[in-house]
């Protein structure tokens, strides 16, 4: 691989130069025909006839060819010339980039790639006194490591293409020069890697390494994927997938090749879903349609490679949907493939309620154990990475031997999904409803679910699936409290977190002052407060809940004391109360994941504050934009105090030490919950006044904050109230 000191100092002029000077050749050799032909030919036609007149001039006219095809060619080389020189200056400049970025923050960057904190405040006593910090670092660390090792694949991707496309014989035909030589870089290493997928035989370590080169480098440009997607084809495709993940019994991967296998997964399925999409632009492209339909062939046979050992293979849409969980992928294809995925499991996993015999033994991952069983898995995180995707799909049916599979009712209610890690190729989330939460997510908020970019305004297409949803489990709460089904309850709660403006719209909302952030959901109470408590038994996505349920209060409070209401003390009750009422069906709902369904425990809920506090500043920035009318960061002054402050208040809200029940009477559980929803509601209003430029008495300040505090507590029973009532207690 290209180093850094070499990429670092590369003087890159030389290559400029030999650029320019192919370049101006063409425009030579057409000058040098043209004499030729004036000079000698012209010259002598008419003056000279015979059987040596004739010989001589059929060579002539050879010679008219070789300078027309040495333009040609020298034109090419300057083309792959300016290519390289391109990719080069571009790699180059990323990498001072990143160069200096590491020196500012205090990384120390050596000459084999590897990078050092070298911050002086790891060794001081702010460091022990913020534990923030060392984790912030690692993530940064890691973030430059990650950018390097990219920037130095693509530089060596391109010097080893250039070196390729040169060393080729231009001297090797018949007309002396060879009109097939490359034009560019992609070109090259878009044959470089379909032959290595094309190869007979399971590749070598290093033929396995020099494949992950080429597709990490590439993976994201459309037209390398293209060209290799087509120059390997489908279902060929598969196959060398399938055999490079399954390796003959009695194989011993070390932890390198079996890394080295991983890469090669995320990688191929990035390239892959690059591919789908590179006819995305208005421009239909037959070869990628046909390689689309290729796939979705593949996915009804088997590949089984190693059939000596076993007479049972992985189907082609088991291998597809591992890919698929990886990269983006063509909306029209997602739609295609999972019409025929259900299909498949409809006709063959009686109607869906069996998909674990259909998709499980006697088939079996092998000995990588890469990938997962059930191809559902993969197919729900390739919508959860398309947005547009996942609405679509989400929103629609199927038409299965002339009856309508609505995909949600299908997915969310009637199909049973295959429990373990070997079904859903993650140890740590062995339920596939973990997966589809995943699209959920994806199909309601416009972005990738693992996206923490600037929030989305909600389309009525996705605010009218996120309505369905709350319906469809409020009605139904076993839905999302039976196991393995709980595994949704994360994604729901960050689902709900991303409506929190339609969510306390629909609680209490008399002066229309909580707008949505887009369409408006229309929520309805009869199913929304049941989903809530169903959902905020989830340690995650009762901490994502109460952080965007604090930011939207705080920012339209802010709003309200910005703006010049006729009552400024009913104003902000009014935005206030909405709060208190999440507040208090969380309360119920904690104490039933914790006491009754023994589902969570205080340390739990504690420790999701310190992993899962990104909903504070989200969603202040999904209220801004509904208060705003964009979607804007988060700007002004709430930028200066909100994020710190909600933060703060949710972990002293959700801390607590109920180890011992016998110590926590009701009462006092109430109690502290209804406190925490006044005072906190009371601290944000304090914030909003003195943020706003408003001039107000310490007297009246203390009234408004009173009255504001006893909005929110009245908000808080009245859930509580009702959350108790629901569940008979």
């Amino acid at each position: 691989m290209v180093s850094i000191p070499y990429l670092d100092k590369a003087d890159l002029g030389p290559l400029a130069d030999a650029a320019a000077s192919w370049k101006a050749l063409p425009a030579k050799y057409d000058a040098l025909q043209s004499e030729f032909e004036q000079r000698v030919i012209n010259h002598l036609k008419g003056h000279w006839e015979g059987d040596a007149a004739e010989a001589a001039f059929v060579t002539m006219g050879k010679a008219r060819t070789e300078y027309e095809n040495a333009a040609t060619e020298a034109e090419r080389i300057a083309k792959l010339l300016l290519d390289a020189h391109g990719d080069f200056t571009a790699s180059q400049k990323q990498l001072h980039a990143l160069l200096d970025e590491a020196r500012n923050d205090h990384y120390k960057v050596y000459d084999d790639g590897r990078v050092e904190d070298v911050d002086p405040r790891q060794d001081s006593p702010t460091a022990s006194a913020s534990p923030g910090l060392a984790e912030e670092r690692k993530k940064k660390l890691d973030s430059l490591v990650s950018r390097l090792t990219r920037v130095l694949e693509v530089a060596t991707a391109a010097d080893e293409a250039a070196s390729s496309a040169l060393e080729r014989d231009a001297n090797g035909d018949s007309q002396s020069f060879n009109t097939s030589v490359y034009t560019t870089l992609d070109s090259v290493e878009a044959d470089q890697a379909a032959a290595l997928m094309n190869k007979k035989g399971r590749l070598s370590d290093a033929e396995i390494t020099k494949l992950n080169l080429l597709l990490s480098a590439n993976k994201n440009d459309p037209e390398f994927s293209r060209d290799f997607a087509v120059k390997t084809g489908g279902e060929n495709m598969l196959s060398k997938y399938n055999e490079l993940m399954s390796p003959p019994a009695g194989t011993t991967l070390s932890k390198a090749q079996l890394a080295q296998l991983k890469e090669l997964k995320a990688n191929l399925g990035t390239t892959i879903g690059t591919a789908t999409t590179s006819d995305d632009k208005g421009k239909p492209d037959k070869d990628i349609t046909n390689f689309q339909n290729d796939l979705l062939k593949a996915g009804q046979r088997d590949f089984n490679a190693n059939p000596t050992e076993s007479p049972y293979g992985l189907s082609g849409y088991q291998l597809t949907s591992s890919l698929m969980s990886e990269g983006k992928w063509d909306k029209d294809f997602l739609q295609d493939y999972g019409d025929a995925l259900i299909t498949a499991e409809k006709n063959g996993a009686n109607a869906g309620q069996n998909p674990d015999a259909y998709w499980g033994y006697p088939r079996t991952l092998g000995t990588t154990n890469i990938g997962a069983l059930d191809p559902m898995t993969g197919f729900m995180d390739a919508l959860g990475h398309n947005p547009d995707a996942s609405t679509e799909f989400l929103t629609s049916e199927a038409t299965i031997d002339g009856e309508k599979v609505d995909h949600l009712d299908y997915l969310l209610k009637d199909r049973h999904w295959p429990e373990g890690p070997g079904y859903t190729g993650d140890s740590g989330n062995p339920s596939g409803y973990n997966n589809l939460g995943h699209a959920l997510e994806s199909a309601t908020s416009g972005r990738s679910f693992d996206d923490d970019g600037a929030p989305v305004k909600h389309t009525a297409e996705r605010a009218a699936l996120m309505k369905d949803v709350v319906d469809t489990i409020g009605g139904d709460p076993g839905l999302a409290s039976d196991s393995p089904r709980d595994a949704l309850r994360d994604s729901l709660g960050n689902m709900t977190a991303e409506y929190m403006a339609d969510v306390q719209g629909a609680i209490a909302n008399e002066q229309g002052t909580i707008k949505p952030f887009g369409a408006d959901a229309n929520l309805d109470m009869g199913t929304l407060e049941p989903f809530i408590a169903t959902v905020g038994r989830d340690p995650d996505a009762y901490v994502a809940i109460t952080e965007a349920s604090q930011a939207n209060t705080a920012i339209w409070m802010q709003q309200v004391a910005d703006g010049n209401p006729s009552d400024l003390n009913a104003a902000m009750e009014n935005v206030t109360y909405p709060g208190g009422v999440v507040a208090g069906i969380l309360s119920d709902s904690r104490d039933q994941a914790i006491f009754e369904e023994h589902s969570a425990s205080d340390k739990d809920f504690n420790d999701a504050v310190a992993t899962g506090d990104k909903w504070a500043g989200r969603g202040l920035g999904m209220a801004v934009g509904a208060a705003t009318g964009t979607a804007a960061p988060i700007v002004g002054t709430v930028a200066g105090w909100a994020v710190e402050d909600i933060q703060a208040m949710v972990v002293e809200q959700v801390q607590q030490d109920t180890t011992d029940e016998a110590k926590r009477e009701a009462a006092t559980k109430y109690a502290e919950g209804w406190n925490a929803a006044g005072e906190s509601s009371a601290s944000s209003v304090r914030e909003a006044i003195a943020h706003s430029g408003r001039q107000m008495s310490r007297e009246d300040l203390d009234v408004l904050a009173g009255s504001v505090e006893q909005a929110a507590k009245s908000g808080h029973t009245a859930g509580t109230a009702w959350n108790s009532s629901v569940n008979g207690r």
